[in-house]
């Protein structure tokens, strides 16, 4: 079985585990009064019923549109979050109350009691009411999170950076996997915000489809209709270069693979494979640099940051656009050359976390160390895009797409 197959079978048997401990656990019991004990229950068995009639309805409508299997796929997240917080919560407070009988025993000698029923209740009636909060957010993020279309910007000095880019303004995008959306008119805005920021230069670090070429056909017309008077460039991202599980041969996948990268030029991105330009402005000079992805395995590894910089001198300023942040801690911070800035994206931040100034948090963490946002190591930057769309997951939780906007200074 592949790690892509092996996914799915580990979501299928969490949510077998999390419907099994909370019918044992029965949630309702919470609430002392019969009506509203009622109305609880039949709340959590409709919950319970929609969650394999959102399965079916899944498997059903997967070859038949996006917009079905985005509800579908929405629902069963709702519904399974909700549930999870509940679960964690009892499990918590199980394991609290194991101990707590199981030193009353050892140590007093006296036999374990019973739990107190109210103190039961009570228990319950906060996790319920933990419950609401992902259960809300959940269901924000599915409906309206996805398209909250968030603009960040972000100044950076540098002392070597030429006088004639002090103040320069440039956008950058990540991860549009127009394969997901369901409503063009809301992508459509979300784009042309983009092009409100009156940028001189647009960035655009891969994964522009999930497989598929033609993904991007719909939204075609509103990638080309922007404009930057030093231009549009892009990178490939793992997903532009398809996946064989649902191409019938190799000979299809490099077709497809081909036919991605005329998609980024019928968008007027130019593509930089494993190559630099030179952007100009007044008279002066600094380098973009761009490499195809290189990430750790399953990914493709086909970047090549020494073929890309082959013709650049260590004296010029530097941005380096590297779909996977990986290939940061792997090979760009130990480079010979110096890279001043460094553009990736492919985490989308989980879609799913904490993420405001003070306090950033999510699983993304635990296998990207840097997952979301700007870090720094000596005179290197690096800044993560959290992505344009989504993959996966029909929502953005807390962590909502980016359209970054980058101003450097001399400094």
């Amino acid at each position: 079985m592949s790690p892509r197959q092996f996914g799915p079978v580990i979501f299928l048997a969490l949510i077998i585990f999390v419907v099994g401990y909370l019918i044992a656990k029965k949630p309702y019991e919470a609430f002392h009064s019969s009506k509203k004990k009622n109305i609880a229950k039949w709340i959590f068995f409709s919950m319970l019923a929609y969650l394999p009639l959102s399965i079916g309805g899944l498997l059903l409508w997967w070859k038949k549109g996006d917009a079905p299997v985005n509800f579908f796929l929405g629902l069963i997240f709702v519904i399974f979050f909700t549930f999870l917080t509940l679960v964690i919560f009892f499990l918590a407070s199980d394991i609290v109350s194991g101990i707590r009988k199981l030193s009353r025993y050892y140590i007093t000698g006296t036999s374990p009691q019973l739990a107190n029923p109210g103190r039961r209740r009570m228990v319950r009636q906060m996790g319920i009411g933990l419950a609401v909060i992902p259960f809300f957010s959940f269901f924000y993020g599915i409906t309206k999170g996805k398209y909250d279309f968030t603009v960040r910007k972000v100044k950076l000095r540098f002392p070597d950076l030429p006088d004639a880019f002090n103040g320069f303004r440039f956008t950058q995008i990540s991860d549009v996997h127009t394969g997901s959306f369901d409503d063009i008119a809301k992508v459509k805005a979300g784009i042309a915000m983009i092009q409100q920021q009156s940028p001189e230069m647009m960035l655009f670090t891969g994964d522009f489809v999930n497989e598929r070429a033609n993904e991007a056909d719909p939204f075609l017309p509103f990638f080309n209709a922007l404009h930057a008077p030093l231009g549009k460039f892009a990178v490939l991202g793992n997903h532009d270069y398809g996946f064989g599980r649902t191409f019938l041969t190799q000979e299809d996948l490099d077709q497809n693979h081909q036919a991605v990268k005329k998609q980024y030029a019928n968008a007027g991105f130019q593509l930089l494979n494993n190559e630099s330009i030179k952007i100009e402005k007044d008279g002066a000079s600094i380098r973009l640099i761009g490499v195809e992805n290189w990430g750790k395995p399953p990914f493709p590894q086909h970047g090549d940051l020494a073929l890309a910089t082959k013709d650049v001198d260590d004296s010029e300023f530097k941005i380096l656009m590297s779909h996977d942040p990986t290939h940061w801690d792997e090979h760009v911070q130990s480079f010979e050359k110096l890279i001043h800035l460094t553009l990736s994206g492919h985490t989308h931040g989980l879609q799913m976390g904490i993420d405001i100034p003070w306090l950033k948090l999510s699983f993304a963490k635990l296998v990207y160390p840097h997952w979301i946002d700007l870090y720094r190591e000596g005179k290197k930057y690096l800044y993560v895009n959290r992505g344009f769309g989504w993959l996966g997951m029909p929502a953005r939780v807390g962590v909502f797409p980016e359209i970054t906007v980058f101003e450097l200074e001399k400094g």
